[in-house]
């Protein structure tokens, strides 16, 4: 009897820790807060993902500055295609699965596809956004949607691009780094900072080191704030520090909204 009653108990309590551990992978809300160390992660996108010698340099450089030990066992990676829509990584994400597991996927569709006038587009990005969270959250990984900007013209992009990313990860139990949001309020307080490549659409330095800490404070629920600058580059420091207090800003409300 007594050698069942410990049996039992070892399997509620292996069932426990299974439980727990899928909720902490699947998001109660596209806002909620993200748990854990989310040490390995991995980034899928395009150019935006890719330009200013790509944002998870830039994420990396940050997290070694303001986390403990220099951020020691925490590794970053790019997969990027340039102009790649969302469903193009499907085969990367399955291979890279095969090649270790990480913590944190994140999935960034080409710039305008989930708001793209052709119904074909949108609902590509749907399908391909179901079926690669779903491979990312039976290979044990937290699934982060990259919400982008609006191109500099169209300014009105934005809560258009917010909803799209937000719906999908409520579809997907995914989370959201309101980068865009991000974008939008940075315009309005600091206007003086340049965001944008000269094409108006890609990101500048400034937009990438934004995004970045925008990811950090996601990630991490730590504020960015006293994080460094991006390094070969002439960024002041008290451009970094508004970048850094915005991000901040963005993911709290965002979180508690």
């Amino acid at each position: 009897m007594t050698r069942f009653v410990r049996s039992a108990a070892a399997l509620l309590l292996t069932l426990s820790y299974s439980s727990a551990f899928a909720d902490t992978l699947n998001a109660p809300a596209f806002n909620a807060k993200m748990d854990g160390d989310n040490k390995v992660v991995a980034l899928y996108g395009n150019s935006y993902t890719h330009y200013n010698n790509n944002l998870n340099t830039r994420l990396r450089d940050l997290t070694r500055s303001l986390l403990p030990n220099q951020a020691d066992g925490y590794s970053f990676r790019g997969i990027t295609i340039s102009s790649g829509r969302l469903g193009w990584h499907k085969a990367n994400l399955e291979f890279q699965n095969s090649l270790k597991h990480w913590d944190v996927v994140v999935f960034q569709g080409n710039s305008m596809e989930p708001i793209s006038a052709k119904a074909e587009s949108r609902q590509y990005f749907e399908q391909s956004a179901q079926q690669m969270a779903k491979i990312a959250h039976d290979a044990g990984s937290k699934v982060l949607y990259f919400m982008t900007w609006a191109q500099k013209a169209k300014p009105q992009q934005t809560q258009e691009l917010a909803s799209a990313y937000q719906n999908i990860a409520e579809k997907t139990a995914g989370y959201v780094a309101p980068v865009g949001l991000a974008f939008a309020q940075s315009l309005k307080q600091y206007p003086e900072i340049n965001l944008y490549h000269s094409d108006g659409k890609h990101p500048s330095l400034a937009g990438t080191y934004l995004a970045a800490a925008v990811f950090f404070a996601t990630l991490y629920n730590q504020s960015p704030v006293g994080g460094a600058l991006p390094v070969d580059s002439d960024m002041t420091p008290e451009t970094a520090h508004k970048l850094q207090t915005v991000a901040w800003q963005t993911v709290q409300d965002f979180q508690n909204q």
